[in-house]
């Protein structure tokens, strides 16, 4: 109940921006933990804007007890994906899915549709490139991506 109210203030605060809500965590020690990022990189002041306004919507709405933390940031840069706008910032960059049957490809994401995605996926040997082809993915089968940091 928590989590779908946070969702949903979230939702409706970012609506109309370019800002999106990513996920939210909740341990029972009342810990929450919120994820929003944006087509360009949230900032910390922006972090902190939606943390003062979550903040008096749940002190206001008597949604959590007198002891709680809250914190607002940025997925990790290595933590997968959980919506959609994450892929569609991340088109023309290095990606990695890992798909529900096991099956691992890394490539760079060319597309982004609503059912799903699709990769230009490399065939590595000795780490380097030496075969590229298009590939259909849709989101059922996904069952996680994540970016590639690479260093040249």
């Amino acid at each position: 109940m928590l989590k779908s109210k946070i969702e949903n203030r979230l939702n409706d605060y970012v609506e109309g921006t370019d800002l999106f809500f990513v996920d939210v965590k909740i341990t029972p020690q009342q810990k929450i933990t919120l994820f929003v990022d944006g087509k360009q990189n949230i900032t910390i002041d922006k972090c902190a804007e939606i943390s003062r306004m979550l903040e008096a919507y749940l002190e206001e709405e008597k949604l959590v007890g007198e002891k709680y933390t809250l914190e607002v940031s940025s997925p990790g840069m290595l933590e997968p994906f959980k919506v959609i706008q994450q892929y569609q910032k991340s088109i023309d960059r290095l990606v990695e899915v890992l798909k529900k049957d096991g099956n691992k490809y890394q490539g760079i994401l060319k597309k982004v549709e609503e059912d799903g995605i699709q990769l230009e996926a490399q065939t590595l040997k000795n780490k380097k490139v030496v075969a590229t082809n298009l590939i259909d993915i849709p989101f059922e089968y996904i069952k996680a991506t994540k970016k590639l940091i690479t260093f040249k």
